[in-house]
């Protein structure tokens, strides 16, 4: 969906809901979903520490990458921390079983007691309980649990099951993923199972739901009228957020993206919109939205049309020009990979500079490397490959 079609969708998604809306106080949260009886240790966990926003923390690598940077990861988790942001997760991309481990063990340690951790799972229900086992026992606070692409169930309750039988087996809370599956789209012509959400809204272990970046708006209106009065509903697209966070409750965190591409650590906007958001202070909200909106804009374009794919090596840079570490990955472009060039690397400068954002000074050359190495002096000669990057 183009932004446009997009804008177009808000109007007529909210259209239907205009007599409510208009009854609404200014900058008082309000919904018509039914007040919730659905409570439990990590519902109330959630409402009290889930908030604000989360980013990704992806490997950095030797020039030839078959070793880890370890103190660039560290750089990585202690500018998640100067960011504002509230959670991180980790992201292996690019890392083979052996360093997924150890990048695990040193997020762990350096943000132990300063931000909170998650993972994002999916596959076999046995593979995504193993894995949410292996990160609550990593000390991970929540998990996002993803409906797997390869299963073709024929009813909901088939749907259903599979989420109950990983949640039922979670030892720490859960995210639901609001993004369409195609084999799930004889239940919902969106492709996200509504009706198996609404069920697993009142389970003890599940606290929230990512609604993801292209979601049209008419489906998070659906999605916030049926859960918003049981679930935290974490919007990645953030114009949608002050029109969410004006009518229903619970909007109140983001997380598992690109945030790095809203802000830096001197102008904390997607933070700071999101925090005055939540709090009904929309009208000071809308402020800090046309202050960002380019940005917004910018990194929907980038993203958007790329889901389930995401655009890895953009996120490395997005991160690396507000004081990341950044750094090459070892992947293969593709059709849902595209190649960072240095058109796109300008339009990501020169739009941080039109919200009044300023780059870090160093040229490109250290982003390919990463800080960390390049302050030990060394350079892209060094590489072995330049991948999914042009010069």
């Amino acid at each position: 969906m183009n932004r446009r079609s997009f804008a177009k969708s808000v109007g007529f998604s909210l259209a239907g809901g205009s007599a409510l809306l208009r009854t609404v106080k200014a900058d008082t949260p309000a919904s018509n979903a039914k007040p919730s009886s659905a409570t439990s240790e990590k519902k109330e966990w959630a409402r009290e520490h889930l908030k604000g926003i989360g980013s990704l923390v992806l490997p950095s690598f030797t020039p030839d990458f078959k070793e880890r940077d370890e103190e660039g990861v560290r750089l990585d988790v202690r500018h998640r921390i100067r960011q504002g942001f509230t959670s991180l997760t980790i992201s292996s991309t690019g890392a083979n079983a052996a360093q997924r481990k150890r990048l695990t063990e040193i997020v762990r340690e350096e943000s132990k007691g300063k931000i909170l951790t998650s993972v994002i799972v999916g596959g076999t229900a046995d593979a995504a309980i193993a894995s949410i086992q292996s990160a609550a026992n990593t000390g991970s606070s929540f998990a996002l649990l993803t409906f797997p692409a390869n299963l073709k169930p024929e009813t909901e309750d088939q749907v259903y099951d599979h989420y109950r039988k990983v949640i039922d087996a979670s030892p720490i809370p859960i995210l639901l993923y609001g993004s369409g599956v195609d084999a799930l789209e004889r239940f919902h012509p969106s492709g996200v199972p509504i009706n198996v959400f609404d069920r697993l809204a009142d389970h003890p272990t599940v606290v929230g739901m990512k609604l993801t970046q292209p979601m049209p708006a008419g489906l998070a209106f659906e999605l916030c009228e049926r859960l918003s009065n049981r679930l935290i509903l974490g919007p990645v697209n953030f114009d949608l957020v002050p029109l969410l966070a004006k009518h229903y409750p619970r909007i109140q965190w983001s997380g598992q993206w690109i945030a790095d591409s809203l802000q830096s650590p001197e102008k904390q906007y997607g933070v700071e919109l999101l925090d005055l958001a939540s709090k009904g202070r929309i009208t000071e909200a809308m402020k800090v939205y046309w202050q960002m909106q380019p940005l917004i804009n910018l990194v929907y374009q980038v993203q958007a049309p790329l889901l389930p794919g995401h655009p890895w090596v953009h996120i490395k840079y997005y991160q690396w020009v507000v004081g990341g570490n950044g750094g090459l990955l070892p992947l293969t472009a593709g059709e849902r990979l595209p190649v960072l060039t240095p058109q796109s690397r300008k339009l990501i400068r020169d739009t941080y500079k039109k919200c009044g954002i300023t780059p870090v000074a160093q040229p490109d050359d250290e982003f390919m490397v990463g800080k960390i190495a390049y302050g030990r002096g060394i350079r892209p000669a060094s590489l072995t490959a330049t991948p999914v990057y042009s010069v």
